[in-house]
């Protein structure tokens, strides 16, 4: 009985810890925005799955993105209108961390953005 026991502990540990890494996994940190350059101010993580779709920003991060950290194999476009491509407007694609969108003429654009693996 047990070893019963024992064996029946493992097997939940198991699932349990399966379970938890698939959740992480669907919705892992993606991208981090920052109001200010070299990843300082005010910050906001999305966490989520691939592809995202198009994301608006919400408040205070409209218009005010000066730095970006990107998950490692995943890519994301900051688009400078609404909609991610389908109005007139500016974008730019990045992967990896960014410590200063003002070098890429990108800062204070971002209104929306969009990931992919």
């Amino acid at each position: 009985m047990a070893r019963f026991a024992a064996l029946f502990c493992a097997v939940i540990a198991a699932a349990t810890s399966a379970a938890a890494a698939a959740v992480q996994e669907r919705d892992s940190a993606l991208i981090t925005f920052f109001t200010d350059i070299n990843y300082l101010g005010q910050e906001f993580t999305y966490f989520g799955t691939v592809p995202t779709g198009c994301i608006p920003l919400g408040p205070p991060f409209v218009s005010s993105v000066s730095s970006v950290q990107i998950a490692n194999g995943i890519r994301c476009t900051l688009w400078n209108e609404t909609e991610c491509g389908r109005a007139p407007g500016k974008s730019i694609t990045l992967n990896g961390n960014v410590p200063n969108l003002v070098n890429l003429e990108f800062n204070d654009l971002t209104v929306a953005f969009e990931c992919l693996a």
